[in-house]
């Protein structure tokens, strides 16, 4: 059975305790793979979130760590959740490492603050998103291209008032206002997209607003996402869009870097109101 919740955040939230545990003890690394019977490199997975953990190894582990009955159901209730895949699974032939982390976050996200360059995904209609998808990869069928925007648009039902399986996420964007120009591919699409846009802008749990080319240059220069968690048993993660591979923070460093810059666009960005009259305009010249 697929699931909407994240398994990949899940799997990280279960080993992050597991390694708690094991500290918690004082015992290292290599002494509990040596009583587990497995590799120092399998266990050190296991905490990070990078394989998806047996069932009876978690079992052992926290017997190993004498955890509390309390514990042991949670993590266990975790462990059980984190072999089940997540809803875009099926579309596993086109969902890399990168994107596989970025969906669980997304579905396990409180609210997600982005700075971007195109059109966020969370915000683009079918068409858009597909002649955008034609344009970036070239040497896909058309087939993959339709996989792509499946799996996209799927992952829009995170920010539905009516999304069912939790509250919906609380998306805040910031649009860099080359993405309100860089048509993907016909006039008619791009009219629609952002009549979409100004839809998408009214809904109370989406804020929209554009960074205007007179706002001159800014200290961030790529697409960026903080995912701000629903669970407090989770942590504030950074999605760094790169080319071919993105890159994710977490250390509490980091993490103020970006909210640093998220500060510094946010100041340089037409207010809500402001961003919609702009697309308004837009739409009525075009």
């Amino acid at each position: 059975m697929t699931v909407a919740h994240g398994p990949v955040v899940i799997r990280r939230r279960l080993g992050h305790v597991l390694k708690q545990l094991r500290v918690g003890r004082g015992k290292q690394l290599s002494e509990i793979a040596k009583l587990l019977e497995v590799s120092p490199s399998k266990l050190s997975r296991i905490e990070t979130g990078h394989v998806e953990p047996k069932f009876r190894d978690v079992r052992s582990l926290l017997d190993l760590y004498e955890a509390g009955t309390e514990v042991q159901d949670q993590v266990l209730n975790w462990a059980n959740e984190a072999k089940s895949p997540g809803w875009w699974q099926p579309f596993s032939v086109r969902v890399t490492v990168d994107l596989d982390l970025y969906i669980s976050l997304e579905s396990e996200a409180r609210s997600v603050l982005i700075h971007s360059t195109p059109i966020s995904g969370l915000l683009q209609t079918e068409q858009y998103a597909r002649e955008m998808l034609r344009g970036a990869y070239p040497d896909m069928t058309e087939e993959e291209v339709t996989t792509l925007v499946d799996l996209r648009m799927g992952r829009q039902r995170v920010v539905a008032p009516d999304r069912s399986d939790s509250r919906p996420l609380d998306l805040h964007a910031v649009l860099d206002e080359s993405a309100l120009h860089r048509i993907p591919g016909s006039p008619a699409t791009m009219r629609d997209q952002l009549r979409e846009l100004v839809t998408r802008s009214r809904q109370p749990n989406i804020v929209v607003q554009i960074l205007p080319f007179s706002a001159g240059y800014t200290s961030v220069t790529s697409t960026f996402a903080i995912f701000e968690p629903l669970s407090d048993q989770d942590w504030t993660v950074v999605n760094v869009e790169g080319t071919g591979l993105d890159t994710y923070f977490d250390t509490p460093a980091e993490v103020q870097r970006y909210r640093a810059f998220w500060d510094d666009v946010l100041a340089s960005s037409l207010d809500p109101e402001a961003s919609r009259a702009y697309i308004e305009n837009l739409i009525d010249r075009s």
